[in-house]
């Protein structure tokens, strides 16, 4: 005959099992909260790199330009003698025609929508006639365009000038964004990977399992 089980056993192991589930439970609901925060956390991370990436990106081709393009006019930019008016007059037509033309080579390159060059009192001087003004370049691009300033110096380290330099934001991150783009395919591929790796082996676990635990059962019993 089955030995019957007393009501105290009875009660023991349930209250023993239901303490276990809510335990289980407990954990599972941590385990649960604590992947969602992460993702959280992940995605603010993420846009914050975005943002950060893409001003590292913009940011250094602009004060790069600016800092180059403000060395190429700082000679265009020199004074002439103030005590000689004559002199003076005969040589601020060509110091002008020499600075639109210089800018409007600069200006060809294809990620500089304008530049716009001002003295040192921050008069306008030139391209003539003026380049379009940044209110005007917004509401004609897509993506708003970035503006860089740099200081023109003279030799003496005197300020002689500003330049304005206008970019386009498309054209600038156009080969890092399809960088980019390229990384993420990447990044999926080989999460694709890891998932079936994964899954095969996991099947491949619970398929060898008992083969695993008869070898380790029979290795146990041969060394007791």
């Amino acid at each position: 005959m089955a030995k019957a089980e007393t009501p105290l056993t009875t009660a023991s192991v349930n209250h023993s099992h239901s303490l276990y589930t809510v335990i289980k439970r407990v954990m599972h609901t941590l385990l649960a909260s604590l992947v969602i925060a992460l993702l959280v956390a992940l995605l603010l991370m993420l846009q914050r790199y975005q943002q950060e990436w893409l001003h590292a990106q913009t940011a250094y081709a602009g004060n790069s330009a600016a800092r180059q393009y403000g060395k190429l006019l700082q000679p265009l930019m020199s004074k002439p003698d103030a005590n000689d008016d004559k002199s003076a007059n005969a040589s601020v037509a060509p110091q002008l025609g020499n600075l639109n033309s210089v800018i409007k080579v600069l200006a060809d390159e294809p990620h500089v929508l304008g530049i716009s060059v001002f003295d040192e009192k921050g008069r306008y001087l030139a391209p003539l006639p003026k380049t379009e003004s940044v209110v005007s370049l917004n509401q004609s691009q897509d993506v708003l365009p970035i503006t860089f300033v740099e200081s023109i110096v003279s030799e003496q380290g005197q300020v002689v000038g500003y330049l304005h330099i206008h970019m386009d934001t498309k054209k600038v991150l156009e080969a890092p964004l399809s960088l980019r783009s390229q990384l993420f395919v990447i990044a999926v591929i080989v999460l694709f990977i890891a998932l079936v790796v994964g899954i095969y082996v996991t099947r491949g676990f619970y398929k060898f399992r008992p083969w695993l635990l008869d070898v380790i059962t029979q290795i146990l019993k041969r060394r007791l």
